[in-house]
This record gives C-alpha cells, sequence and structure tokens, in this order.
C-alpha cells in the first residue's frame, strides 16, 4: 500500500514539474512576443517619422536629394535613408527609402513624392477628390462613394482619422493623415476598391497634409449678380444662368433651399447652407459639375435630397437621410454621413472654381504630396 503511494506521489510531482515547464515556457513565449511586437511598433514609427522629415526637408528646398545616409540617430534607433529621382509611367517622383533599426529589429519603408506647383490655373488640389476633409471624416450607415458613370477613381482624402461604420463602400483611393478604422474591421480591406488600380498600390494609406486656403464670403460680393442681405430661402423651381454668363447667388445670411435648382452658377452664403426636402439641383452637363455650392459655415442636407454640384462648407458638411451628390464634397473641417448617402464623383468644373480660388500665379509656392507608401 504505502509503495503504491509512493509511485502516486511520484507520478504527481513529475506531473506538476512538467506543468510549471510548460507554465514557464508560455509565459516566457508571450513576453518575447509582446517586446518583439513593441519593437516592430517602436522600428515603424521610426521609419515613418524619418519619411515625414524628409518630405519637409523637400518642401523647404525641392532640390533636396542625399545618397545612403547611414546610422543617424533617431527616436533612440538607427536610420538609414536616401532621396533619389525615379521617372515611372513618364511621371517624375522624389523616391524616398528608409531603414530603420531599434534593439535588433529592423523596419523598412519605401514612399513616392511628388512636388507640384500651387496656383498658375487649372483646379485647386483639394477640389481633385470625390470627397475632402479638412479636419475627420465619418460615414455612418449605408454610404456608396463611387463615379458617375465615368469609371473615375472616387478617392477619399481626410486630414485627421478616417472613421466608418456600416455597410460602406469607397470606389477610389482613401488617404489620410491620422488613422483610419472601421467596423467591421475588415471594411478597410473589403469595401475600398479603385476603379483604376493598375501597379496594385496600397488601397489606403497613410500620407501629408493637403491645405486649403483661407475662404472669406465677403471677397466675392462685389462678383455676385444676386445679392440677398440676411437669411435667404429658396422654394418652388430656381432658374440660374448659363456657362457664358453664370448666376452668382451671394446671401449674407443663412442659405436655406427647398425647392429645385437648374442652370449654371453659384451659390456663397456668409451663414450656413441648408437643403432640406425633396430637392433636387441640376446642371446641364451631364459630366462636370455646373453648380457651386459654397457655405461660409456648416452645409447640411436632409431629405431626399439629389444634388448636381460641386460642394464647399468652410465649417463643417453633415448628409443626412437619402441624399445623392453628382459631383463632389470638400469641407475645411469634419464631414459626417449619416444614412443611404451616395457620392457620384464627377470632377469640379474649373470655371466654377475660378471666381472663388482663382487661376492662381504663384508657381513659386509648392507642394510637397505623398502618393505611393510602402513597408
Amino acid at each position: 500500500m504505502g509503495r503504491a503511494v509512493l509511485i502516486i506521489l511520484l507520478v504527481a510531482i513529475v506531473t506538476f514539474g512538467i506543468y510549471s515547464i510548460q507554465v514557464n515556457r508560455t509565459t516566457s513565449d508571450a513576453g518575447v512576443s509582446s517586446s518583439k511586437y513593441y519593437r516592430d511598433f517602436y522600428a515603424k514609427n521610426i521609419a515613418n517619422s524619418m519619411i515625414d522629415i524628409l518630405k519637409v526637408k523637400l518642401s523647404e528646398d525641392t532640390s533636396y536629394r542625399v545618397h545612403n545616409v547611414a546610422g543617424e540617430s533617431l527616436m533612440n534607433g538607427k536610420v538609414y535613408y536616401r532621396v533619389v529621382d525615379t521617372l515611372i509611367n513618364a511621371t517624375r517622383f522624389v523616391k524616398i527609402n528608409v531603414l530603420a533599426n531599434y534593439e535588433g529589429v529592423s523596419k523598412s519603408a519605401e514612399a513616392y513624392m511628388v512636388i507640384e506647383a500651387i496656383g498658375g490655373g487649372g483646379l485647386p488640389p483639394f477640389m481633385k477628390y470625390a470627397v475632402f476633409s479638412g479636419s475627420n471624416m465619418t460615414l455612418n450607415g449605408g454610404v456608396t462613394i463611387t463615379h458617375a458613370g465615368n469609371n473615375l477613381n472616387a478617392n477619399v482624402h481626410v486630414n485627421g482619422n478616417f472613421r466608418m461604420n456600416g455597410n460602406n463602400s469607397i470606389d477610389g483611393f482613401l488617404t489620410y493623415t491620422g488613422f483610419a478604422s472601421s467596423n467591421p474591421p475588415q471594411a478597410l480591406i473589403n469595401r475600398i476598391n479603385p476603379i483604376s488600380n493598375p501597379e496594385n498600390l496600397p488601397k489606403h494609406y497613410q500620407t501629408s497634409q493637403i491645405n486649403i486656403p483661407t475662404f472669406d464670403p465677403d471677397q466675392y460680393l462685389s462678383r455676385a449678380t444676386d445679392i440677398y442681405y440676411g437669411n435667404k430661402t429658396f422654394t418652388g423651381n430656381i432658374t440660374l444662368g448659363t456657362k457664358e454668363n453664370p448666376k452668382i447667388i451671394f446671401v449674407t445670411g443663412d442659405l436655406i433651399i427647398n425647392g429645385s435648382v437648374t442652370g449654371y452658377g453659384l451659390f456663397i452664403s456668409k451663414g450656413n447652407t441648408i437643403i432640406n426636402g425633396n430637392v433636387t439641383i441640376n446642371g446641364p452637363d451631364p459630366n462636370v459639375s455646373n453648380i457651386g455650392i459654397y457655405s461660409g459655415g456648416d452645409l447640411i442636407a436632409n431629405g431626399n435630397v439629389t444634388l448636381n454640384a460641386q460642394i464647399f462648407s468652410n465649417k463643417n458638411t453633415i448628409l443626412n437621410g437619402n441624399v445623392k451628390v453628382y459631383g463632389n464634397v470638400v469641407s475645411r473641417q469634419q464631414v459626417n454621413f449619416n444614412g443611404n448617402v451616395d457620392i457620384y464623383y464627377k470632377p469640379a468644373n474649373e470655371f466654377l472654381t475660378k471666381p472663388v480660388w482663382g487661376a492662381g500665379t504663384e508657381n513659386n509656392i509648392v507642394q510637397v504630396k505623398m502618393v505611393h507608401y510602402y513597408e
């Protein structure tokens, strides 16, 4: 009997010893995994920070080029980099390669920059997107951002953080300066699909900020063909001008549109712009926007609204309900789309941006923009 007890005791001791070894090994593996994750994350941050630093150097001196800079200290790590010109499909880029090392972990990154002159004609950079947010952007519900039958990428840019919740989709590239998140998480992979991506570039990536010049409605008062002092509500059928003689309507207070609009022209308000109910705004050209709506405050659309227009708000843009925009949306501050919002991208019309933003003559002012990024 005593021998049997001894055998059981020995088996128990051996079993406990094996279990203890497994627990210690698991704990050790978890610690190693956590440590490597931290070092990977930190090395990646060093690489991204170096790209941002080099972008600033290019902004300060567009001729800045360096080859094989080795072992520069940054954020308690080491970084290696080079900046060179490259040509891809007849387009000139500035190519940046970075290799960052932190506590034995290395991370590489590659970025392609373009140097653009601001001004000198053409559309302003922020008007070249289907949706542009100067701050954060949130999509809630069933938001669709696609093309208007022209097979153009409906690109989205956010000077801040991007979030989408629900069954949303973007038929273009998504770029942002902060971070991007979605619910469900896989939506960032599955629901962002550029129409054209021959080089198999990342569908969404972090990039640099794009600035919007100051918008002061009072500067355009002298160009107005129709001036309304205080708040103004339009109801019924409103007819604007022609391409040769566009009508520019200036409202010193809030602009409220409850009716239907046709023709060619601009609405400019110093206050908020509110579009309610069953409103339809149509332009005569199906390929570009022929009506511009520029709001000095927020721009809010509620209900069954169809807008064939290029839209700009100096503050926030909020679209609620069954809103359809055939054109593009630009907001200096936040963009919030709630409900069944559909954006069908049509390029902005330069004839409508010139009266507000001008053609520009300051060709010596440049913008360095990241267009591709790889890890």
